[in-house]
């Protein structure tokens, strides 16, 4: 059987293209010195001429890259020995992978424009010694003082026509949180009374409150007894005034001027992990001087928060009661952004770093810290002054007595996000961009925790936090780290041009690599290459 055999070199094909090759350049070289004819036909053939002298050098140049370049595909575009419908396959091919390339390329880019950063584990066994250890907020399910209240009521001036019958309903209406709106008449009574007695609601407040020294019997830190007022401060929050131990968050701090030099510049840490290493407090409910109750209960409300946050409402919460030993096991989690990250626009990156945005009155941003000031800004609007808890400013007015039921109004703020009341469902699921234009942390700290409790044996001599004690009542509590490693997460820009070719991988980046080859050596040819055959010609 007779068949054409196939050739890669075809001495005749060779010698038809330097044949050609001699032709256009002798064509070339007679068009240097011809001038431009002035008639009509004759420029119009002599613009035919020099358009298909262009033609020819580029089928020319076209053909030289398909015949050198070792891409697949591309010489089969221009070989004489296959048919033709051969030579419109692989044009065919060679044209859809440059489509694909192109395309993939896009989607890519339309990623990076849509999810502009991401944040992965890098590590499960970061050391919890370079986490902080969290803030731990007490606070009494019991924000009156019974004997405190009593003691106020029996030595304060009346009015005329007022009793002491009325001024402890008024005291009750004020001081035991039931939500419920009060009457004006009885309002402008009750500020009547505490301007005969020369105090305002804040200062009536901070008198009744329990002391954060007759809760806190016994105080044990990383296994050495240590004094409870060096650890503990007296903070205002939403829960009432509450103690709290390891917190930043505001400007200044409550503790006693004469240790105020113990007190350290930044958050404590933990070496170690298990209850010896942690915090341990042994913590009284005083049940005999409850008065103004949020709890059907004895007991308190732990909030583990990030050392520089407010105490809201988002915080990990524990209840622990009376009688009870109760063990808060805490499994950290850091997160960190990298350098591309900080040096990367606010529009793309969307979060913002703890010294980029000053929040009045606490030390730091943070998207808690921010909506906790958003939340301040809606009540003042709606009221016209500030609770006590949430004044941070001396210039801003701290609400009085009159104004006791655009506070209870305004508590509603602190349970939603949006800044809307009545908004529907379905303009929130339409809220694009965050509230008050808090964003997102870039660096942050969570504090997830998990307890377990028993009954308190007080009569237990082993027990150094309780053998000395004959309170029935006590609660024991202890905060510590769970384990030595943690779950670290980075932030890191999702795609930048010099890792695309890195994050393609496998078909994308072959593609893509191709067709930038592909893209360097065409204009090579196209350019460079008859410049280096003009200076050749012109040395022989």
């Amino acid at each position: 059987m007779a068949f054409k055999k196939r050739r890669i070199f075809d001495l005749r094909q060779v010698q038809s293209e330097q044949q050609l090759t001699k032709t256009t350049e002798s064509h070339r070289n007679s068009s240097h010195t011809v001038h431009t004819p002035k008639t009509g036909a004759s420029r119009r053939r002599w613009k035919l001429n020099q358009l298909r002298l262009v033609r020819t050098w580029f089928v020319e140049s076209l053909r030289n890259y398909c015949q050198t370049t070792s891409l697949h595909g591309f010489s089969y575009i221009t070989r004489q020995d296959i048919s033709r419908n051969e030579r419109w396959f692989w044009l065919g091919v060679v044209i859809a992978a440059i489509i694909a390339s192109v395309s993939l390329v896009l989607v890519s880019w339309y990623s990076n424009r849509e999810t502009p950063t991401v944040t992965v584990i890098e590590s499960a066994h970061f050391p919890t010694w370079n986490i902080p250890f969290p803030a731990v907020t007490i606070c009494n399910f019991n924000r009156v003082s019974k004997t405190k209240a009593l003691d106020m009521l029996q030595r304060m001036r009346l009015p005329p026509n007022v009793t002491k019958t009325q001024l402890q309903q008024l005291f009750n209406l004020t001081l035991i949180p039931t939500g419920r709106l009060i009457s004006n008449s009885s309002l402008q009574t009750y500020d009547r009374i505490l301007n005969l007695n020369n105090i305002t609601l804040t200062e009536m407040y901070n008198r009744l409150s329990p002391d954060c020294l007759d809760m806190i019997s016994r105080c044990i830190w990383k296994g050495i007894k240590t004094r409870c007022e060096s650890l503990f401060q007296r903070i205002a929050t939403l829960q009432g005034i509450c103690c709290s131990f390891n917190y930043f968050a505001a400007v200044s701090n409550n503790f006693p001027i004469k240790i105020a030099y113990q007190v350290p510049k930044r958050p404590y840490r933990v070496t170690g992990c298990g209850f010896p290493t942690g915090l341990s407090v042994l913590l009284d409910p005083l049940v005999e001087d409850y008065y103004a109750t949020f709890f059907s209960g004895f007991g308190f409300r732990l909030l583990i928060h990030d050392a520089y946050n407010f105490p809201d409402e988002n915080s990990e919460t524990k209840v622990v009661t009376s009688t009870r030993e109760s063990f808060v096991r805490i499994n950290p989690e850091s997160t960190y952004a990298t350098k591309d990250i900080r040096q990367m626009d606010l529009r793309w990156r969307n979060c913002l770093f703890g010294t980029e945005r000053k929040l009045d009155g606490l030390t730091r941003y943070s998207f808690i810290n921010c909506m906790f000031e958003c939340r301040m800004r809606m009540t003042l609007q709606r009221c016209g002054c500030l609770p006590a808890y949430l004044a941070h400013n001396a210039s801003i007015k701290v609400c009085g007595v009159l104004d006791f039921n655009c506070m209870i109004e305004s508590k509603r703020l602190f349970s939603r996000a949006l800044a809307n009341l009545d908004a529907p469902l379905s303009v929130v699921r339409q809220t694009n961009s965050f509230p008050c234009n808090c964003l997102p942390d870039c660096e942050s700290n969570l504090y997830v925790s998990e307890s377990t409790m028993g009954r308190l044996d007080i009569s237990y001599s082993g027990n150094k936090m309780t053998s000395s004690t004959n309170q029935t009542d006590s609660i024991l509590v202890h905060v510590f780290y769970s384990d030595l490693m943690s779950t670290r997460y980075r932030m890191e820009i999702f795609q930048n041009w010099l890792s695309a070719l890195a994050s393609f991988g496998g078909l994308l980046g072959l593609i893509l690599g191709f067709s930038i080859v592909t893209a360097f050596e065409f204009v090579y040819f196209l350019t460079f290459r008859p410049v280096f055959n003009y200076i050749n010609r012109e040395r022989d």
